[in-house]
């Protein structure tokens, strides 16, 4: 038999269809990524990261509070810290590649994710240091590094800190910042 060039073309594309449903299917076989332990509880908002990092590379500070002090600063009140970090994309993932939480002198405290992970559109992770964690000290931050598909989607990321003094309630919130990588 024959094949023209035409039938060649479709055979090609049909192959290349065929494959890329094949990869597909065996993704969804694996079911949904395994979360590292500090964002475990977002299994379902994350997938398996990208093989290669390819688009857009940026990278957010985000100043975050352990403790503030108070009362002229005769008193320490410790703060918990809830770090999320949005997918705004409908249609696209973003992979977050690092969540690091530094002190104040701009030390190293913790690593929060030991390999990339991707976010599904409209998902969200949380990195949280309790109130009782106060290793970040009167200035922390973190810093967190992310690909982008393209230069229209950038993760939405911010911070909460919520405490207790007595009977007085606090919180605040922080947002992110596009630095150089």
């Amino acid at each position: 038999m024959r094949i023209g060039r035409g039938s060649a073309g479709l055979f090609a594309a049909a192959l290349l269809l065929a494959g890329m449903l094949a990869g597909a299917a065996a993704q969804e076989a694996a079911g949904p990524a395994k979360a590292p332990p500090a964002i475990a509880a977002f299994g379902d908002a994350i997938q398996p990261g990208p093989a290669s990092l390819t688009g857009l590379h940026g990278r957010t500070y985000v100043p975050v509070y352990s403790s503030v002090m108070a009362i002229g600063g005769s008193t320490r009140i410790d703060f918990s810290v809830t770090l999320s970090i949005h997918n705004g994309s409908s249609t696209r993932p973003i992979t977050i590649e690092r969540i690091d939480y530094y002190d104040t002198a701009g030390k190293l405290v913790e690593e929060h994710l030991p390999e990339p992970v991707a976010i599904r559109p409209y998902g969200t992770i949380q990195v949280v240091v309790g109130q009782p964690d106060t290793r970040g000290g009167l200035g922390a931050n973190f810093i967190v590094d992310w690909t982008s598909p393209t230069a229209s989607i950038e993760p939405i990321i911010e911070a909460v800190m919520l405490s207790s003094h007595g009977t007085q309630g606090y919180s605040f919130s922080s947002v992110g910042r596009k630095v150089e990588r």
